[in-house]
């Protein structure tokens, strides 16, 4: 049977969907795999042996349409994923399409739409349903397609080591440091996703001063193009040692630095996704987004603040959140045990 999935952003949800991959080709053993998606996730793709085409949705689609699928998986409610479905030949469709020109989603599909922007619950009860959640994403998405959930894990290929083997002689990373990496920020959607610039300064300097188990520690400082002046910021407060990362890296070259780390510190994020498909242990921190719905697989630490909003899921918290920065040091002290 030939299998198209639909998921065009974000990277990181991107990520996380191809844990799905082991699971469809253990139920569908013949079964070829064709994913659409956006230009910005291709890299993310494009190793996959799982996969036989990955199709971009900015230029690729009229080369689809002439092709049947058994099965359509449409796991974004974005609009155009939606109108995609409509337009290829398909025996089967499971998640968001459109009817009568409105975005609705199948029956079996309930348990992941009923808590988005399309649920027929509208907002309010779809938040509710959202927080009220206690199964991962790929919990979910191995119900929704009746697949034997094993904890099959997200796939990211590397194939070029360079950049990172370059950037760890420019910095003297060593194979016997512990390199930690510190990913604070979460871009600007959600304004309580992140740490402080002053929180960051303050465990960048705790890790640096405390004595993890007698290690030789190298902290890394990540970002995006978003967060260039905030971590100019960081680094202009942290008074300890602290390596910077860039905030111009290609995706595939950022990937490549977390794959450096032996711990990542992060938010809910894109580099939580990559340091989760890479097999990292991970210290992950939330507020407005759900910690339920994020698998660590027995890798890592989540962190919720002792006071504020968790999983609300707005832009700016009613209550913002209250860290300690030593929970997030301890944390790092039990993943290194």
């Amino acid at each position: 049977m030939n299998i198209l999935i639909i998921k065009l952003a974000a990277i990181g949800d991107v990520i996380r969907t191809t844990s799905i991959l082991p699971g469809l080709k253990e139920k569908y053993q013949s079964s070829k795999i064709d994913w659409i998606t956006k230009k910005e996730s291709f890299d993310i793709l494009k190793n996959n042996n799982l996969i036989k085409k990955t199709y971009l949705i900015e230029n690729d689609i009229n080369g689809i349409k002439d092709n049947e699928y058994g099965l359509i998986i449409n796991l974004d409610d974005d609009l155009d994923a939606c109108k995609l479905v409509s337009n290829i030949k398909s025996k089967n469709i499971i998640g968001a399409y459109l009817d009568n020109e409105n975005r609705t989603y199948t029956k079996d599909s309930a348990p992941w739409f009923d808590m988005g922007l399309i649920s027929k619950f509208r907002k309010e009860k779809a938040d509710q349903l959202k927080a009220q959640n206690k199964k991962t994403y790929q919990e979910i998405m191995y119900e929704i397609l009746d697949l034997n959930y094993k904890k099959q894990e997200p796939i990211l290929i590397l194939n070029n080591n360079e950049f990172a083997n370059t950037f760890s002689k420019n910095n003297n990373i060593k194979n016997e440091d512990l390199v930690i990496g510190i990913n604070t920020g979460a871009g600007g959607r959600w304004q309580d996703k992140k740490l402080s610039v002053e929180q960051t300064a303050e465990l960048i300097n705790k890790l640096n001063n405390e004595n993890i188990n007698g290690e030789n520690i190298k902290l890394l400082l990540f970002g995006g193009p978003e967060e260039k002046d905030r971590n100019q910021k960081i680094m202009d407060l942290v008074k300890t040692k602290i390596i910077d990362a860039g905030c111009d890296n290609s995706l595939m070259d950022f990937a490549s630095l977390v794959n450096l780390c032996n711990i990542l510190i992060t938010s809910d994020s894109l580099a939580m996704h990559i340091g989760t498909a890479l097999k990292k242990k991970i210290v992950c921190f939330f507020a407005p987004t759900s910690p339920q719905e994020i698998e660590l697989y027995n890798r890592g630490i989540k962190i919720i603040p002792k006071k504020g909003c968790v999983c609300c899921y707005k832009s700016k918290c009613d209550i913002p959140p209250q860290w300690n920065i030593n929970e997030f040091v301890n944390a790092i002290k039990k993943l290194n045990e």
